[in-house]
Order: structure tokens, then C-alpha cells, then sequence
């Protein structure tokens, strides 16, 4: 499976995030289900992800075929907060070889559509999740009310039951301390904004997460329009601060960037969260030229492989729960040998 984040040498835009949630007609949610009739869920679909346009190599993966790390892969390469790690018997996965697609099948929902994208082409990955959803609607019927729109087994998700996250690194606005002003002044209470563990007031790895906070009442085109133009804003508020803070020759800025590179190149062990913290530093030092020997494209691919299960796939021995630091620091060393400063 393709990572499609190893491409993107994108300073700020790290990725989005585009889901479809669909129930099946004449089926109870998943919670009230049994094995049996998940199945009959899994069969359904089946035959025509199998032959689905547009997709690369689509395969069925079973919940109950996957160790507790293979979960947690997947939950790290897609971005979800969805409970993959739950996934048994009568749960499973389609996914292709992209990298970029995955249906979620039985978990909360009886299907959970998603494409990602770390090229910043929102609209076309939208495009691309709405042909998919439509072809598989052709052979089942999804459960729909005038009223309430596609029903969801969670209610606030209903109506369109589209689910649109972008991710963005802003490091510029967060250590100058200018991003709550910003987000004030953009406020849109159509959106919600987290940091990537989803806590509104620690943003680890200077990464905004922003989402939709309604799907019902409004359609599809407005949410990801909503979200395309509020992005935006603070990506130009984001490079023109980093312009200010270059310009400026930012003695405290350096330092941070200085002190972060120390810690990645000589810390014996590290846990993720402060590895994400120093690395988006480092990342805004190579946007700033004060950073050399290494690029966007691979600070990026260095901070998704920081998380643990991605990581963990790095290496072909076992490794044991408390060397998990110590190795997080000799892959982080490694990747960074060649890199120097230069301010």
C-alpha cells in the first residue's frame, strides 16, 4: 500500500480527509447486529468495490485478520478516530493500493467511505468519494429520510453524513502566538477546530485540525466549500508570518528551531508527541533556508512514521513496548544525518 504522504513537500497543507457515512436498508446499526448478518453486510458490497472504477487493486481485509498493531496502522495512515482497533469478526476493511482509500465496514456504521489526500486537492478528492459512493449505491439501498437525510448511528452525523478534516502545520501563527487571534478574527461556527489528538487547547506538532461541525441542513458543496475557504485564510495568515518572522531575522525563532534540531539529533529516546513538536519546527526552519540537507518532502514522511505502529514497521525485529523511544531516537537520527544548521 502506497503512502501518499511521502509526495508531499507541501510546508503547511500536511493533508484532508474525506468520509461518506452510509447504512444499508432494512439492517440495524452494527452495534445490534450479530456475526451473521455483518457478514451478509460484507457480502453485499463485496462485488462491486471489488470491481469498482477508479480504484487501484481494491482487497477485503477481515477485522478479525488484523493484530492490534495492523489496527493501529491503519488508523495512523488514515487519520481516523474511528474505533479500528474493535474491528472483529464480522467487521473488515476494503482498501486499495493508493493508500488513499478505505471503506470501514460494520463498525459504527454499516459503511464508512474515506479518501485522503495530501496534495491539497480538496474538490477533486470530494469528486472522486461521491462517483465511488454513487456506483455502490446502484445495488443497495442506503437508508435515507426526507427529513433527516442518510441516517447515521450517530445522529448528529445524519443528512449528508459528510464528514470533510484538512490538517494544517502552522508553527509561524502558533509560536508567534498569533493563532488564537486569527482564529477569532476567521471565527465560522459551521467548523471545529482541534489539534490532531482532539483537544481544542494542545496543538501537538503545531497541527491544526479542522473539520466540519454540521451535516445536516446544509449540503455538500457548502461544507467543503466552507472548509476550503477557512483553510485558506490561515494558510496566507500562516506564509505571511513566516515571511514577517524571516524577514524580522527572528533572533527567538531561531533558537526555537536551533533547539529543536538539538533534541532530534541527540536525545537518546523520545516520545511522539515531542518529536511531532520538534519536527515541525525543524520543517519551518528548511521553509525559513535555515535548515539544509533535507526537504519538505522528507521532514514529512518523517513525522508520520514518528507515530508508533508506523514506526514499529520500520524495523524487522520485535520490538519490545519500553525501547520504543530509544528506537523512535535511532530512526529519527538516522533520517537526519546529513542535516546541518545554518543560521
Amino acid at each position: 500500500m502506497t503512502k501518499p504522504w511521502e509526495d508531499n513537500a507541501n510546508p503547511i497543507w500536511l493533508a484532508s480527509s474525506v468520509s461518506l457515512i452510509r447504512n444499508i436498508e432494512k439492517f440495524k446499526f452494527p452495534g445490534k447486529l450479530g456475526s451473521d448478518r455483518k457478514k451478509q453486510i460484507i457480502s453485499l458490497v463485496t462485488k462491486d468495490l471489488l470491481a469498482m472504477d477508479g480504484l487501484s487493486n481494491p482487497y477485503l481485509i477481515k477485522g478479525e485478520d488484523l493484530s492490534y498493531l495492523e489496527k493501529e496502522f491503519l488508523i495512523e495512515h488514515f487519520f481516523s478516530s474511528q474505533q479500528f482497533s474493535q474491528a472483529h469478526s464480522g467487521d473488515g476493511f476494503f482498501i486499495d493500493d493508493s493508500g488513499e482509500f478505505i471503506v470501514s465496514i460494520n463498525l459504527r456504521d454499516h459503511l464508512h467511505l474515506q479518501l485522503i489526500d495530501c496534495k491539497g486537492e480538496l474538490e477533486n478528492t470530494w469528486s472522486r468519494l461521491v462517483k465511488i459512493e454513487t456506483t455502490l449505491g446502484k445495488n443497495i439501498n442506503y437508508s435515507y429520510q426526507t427529513k433527516f437525510g442518510f441516517l447515521t448511528a450517530d445522529p448528529t452525523e445524519c443528512g449528508t453524513a459528510l464528514i470533510v478534516t484538512v490538517y494544517l502545520q502552522v508553527p509561524g501563527l502558533i509560536h508567534t502566538e498569533k493563532i488564537d487571534e486569527i482564529l477569532e478574527k476567521y471565527d465560522d461556527e459551521s467548523l471545529t477546530i482541534t489539534g490532531i489528538q482532539g483537544n481544542p487547547t494542545e496543538i501537538v506538532g503545531d497541527i491544526l485540525m479542522v473539520r466540519n461541525n454540521y451535516t445536516l441542513g446544509i449540503t455538500e458543496e457548502n461544507i467543503v466549500s466552507s472548509l476550503r475557504s477557512f483553510t485558506t485564510k490561515i494558510l496566507l495568515e500562516e506564509q505571511s508570518t513566516r515571511i514577517q518572522i524571516k524577514q524580522s531575522n527572528n533572533i527567538e525563532f531561531k533558537d526555537k528551531v536551533s533547539r529543536a534540531f538539538g533534541i532530534l539529533i541527540h536525545s537518546y529516546q523520545i516520545e511522539a508527541v515531542e518529536a511531532l513538536n520538534a519536527l515541525s519546527l525543524l520543517k519551518f526552519g528548511i521553509d525559513a533556508n535555515w535548515v539544509v540537507g533535507i526537504d519538505n518532502k522528507q521532514i514529512n514522511q518523517l513525522i508520520f512514521n514518528c507515530h508508533r505502529a508506523h514506526l514499529l514497521s520500520q524495523f524487522t525485529e520485535k520490538i519490545n513496548k519500553e525501547d520504543i523511544p530509544h528506537k523512535r531516537s535511532e530512526y529519527i537520527h538516522k533520517a537526519l544525518k546529513n542535516v546541518q544548521l545554518a543560521v
